[in-house]
């Protein structure tokens, strides 16, 4: 693997009905619920890795953590912007990540991704 640390990379996404607070069940409000941009940060992050496995390896989330600084509303678009700050062990990847909606910063998180096997992984899981 030849994964380069503090490479900024950036996903951007659209916010829909269906990432609302009030859909997700975590507000009362049409604004970007948490849970929905926890999901976008993680996601951006499983996919930039992925550029550096091979179709045997995957990644699964093992911790995060959020600092959710700002509301958006529902029909704005966002970016999430990362780096890869550290490796450990050649499996467990560290990751500083950043939301802004525009020029405003909306979020900031740390997380975790650990490189898996999937067959592995899933076949552990299922003869459980």
């Amino acid at each position: 693997m030849n994964i380069e640390l503090n490479k900024i990379f950036e996903t951007h996404y659209t916010i829909k009905g269906e990432n609302s607070a009030k859909s997700m069940g975590s507000g009362d409000l049409e604004v970007l619920s948490t849970p929905s941009l926890v999901a976008f940060m993680e996601n951006s992050a499983k996919n930039y890795l992925n550029n550096f496995l091979n179709e045997e390896l995957g990644s699964v989330g093992s911790n995060i953590n959020i600092n959710h600084l700002a509301p958006t509303l529902i029909g704005k678009s966002i970016i999430v912007k990362g780096t890869i700050k550290e490796i450990i062990k050649e499996k467990i990847i560290i990751f500083s990540l950043e939301a802004y909606e525009g020029d405003k910063q909306i979020a900031t998180a740390d997380h975790t991704r650990v490189i898996i096997n999937n067959k592995k992984f899933m076949k552990k899981l299922i003869s459980k």
